[in-house]
C-alpha cells in the first residue's frame, strides 16, 4: 500500500489532500515495472523538503525518481541527496522550455508517471501538459493535483494533444476533506475515458 511508504510528517499528499488512496489506484500496476518517475515541485522553500519524492523512491522500487524545483539543494532533505535512485534537478524552473528540452527531451527520457506539484498556476499547467506530455511511455500517466478552479479543466483538455484526448480523467475529491483544490488532472494511457 502506497500509505505505507507516506511519511505525513514531510508530505501534504495524504494529510491537507486527499490523494493517496487515489495514487495507489492509479499507480498500483507501476509498483514494480516503472522505470522512470518524475515529480514537479519538492516542496514549499523551507528546510526538508521531498517528502513524497522519498515516498516514491520506497514505493516504485526500480524506477529512477527524477525531481525538480526552483528550491536549492540546500532546502533538501540529505537523505534524498545521497539516494542513489533520485535525480535532483534544483535551482531550476521545470517549466522553461530549455531545461526541459536539455534535461529530459533531448536525452529520449520516457516516464511511467509524471506529477506536477508545483506552483499551482493555470499556465505552469498548461506548461506541464504541452511539454512533459510528450514524454509519456505508452502506458504512462501525466498527474496535475492540486487544480485550483474546476473552470481550469477546459483549459487543460484544450491543450491536450489531440491523440491523448481520449485519456484524459478528471477526479474531484474537493468533498473528501472539504478542500476548494483537491482535483487532479490525468492523462491515463493506460486507460481510455467513457465516451
Amino acid at each position: 500500500m502506497l500509505s505505507n511508504f507516506c511519511d505525513d510528517r514531510f508530505t501534504d499528499k495524504n494529510t491537507i489532500h486527499s490523494y493517496i488512496d487515489l495514487y495507489q489506484t492509479l499507480f498500483e500496476s507501476k509498483k514494480e515495472s516503472a522505470t522512470h518517475i518524475l515529480e514537479v515541485g519538492i516542496g514549499p522553500g523551507i528546510r526538508e523538503n521531498g517528502g513524497s519524492i522519498m515516498m516514491w523512491a520506497e514505493y516504485f522500487t526500480n524506477a529512477q525518481i527524477h525531481a525538480a524545483d526552483i528550491i536549492p539543494i540546500d532546502h533538501v532533505r540529505k537523505e534524498l541527496i545521497d539516494h542513489p535512485r533520485i535525480h535532483l534537478h534544483t535551482s531550476n524552473n521545470a517549466y522553461n522550455m530549455n531545461f526541459f528540452v536539455n534535461t529530459f527531451l533531448n536525452k529520449g527520457l520516457k516516464f511511467d508517471m509524471l506529477l506536477d506539484d508545483g506552483p499551482h498556476t493555470l499556465e505552469s499547467m498548461i506548461d506541464f501538459v504541452t511539454m512533459y506530455s510528450q514524454l509519456l511511455k505508452d502506458d504512462g500517466i501525466l498527474v496535475i493535483e492540486d487544480v485550483q478552479n474546476i473552470k481550469w479543466l477546459d483549459a487543460l483538455r484544450g491543450v491536450t494533444p489531440d491523440a491523448l484526448k481520449p485519456f484524459v480523467h478528471v477526479y474531484d475529491r474537493r468533498e473528501v476533506k472539504g478542500r476548494y483544490d483537491d482535483i487532479v488532472f490525468t492523462i491515463n494511457k493506460g486507460t481510455q475515458a467513457s465516451p
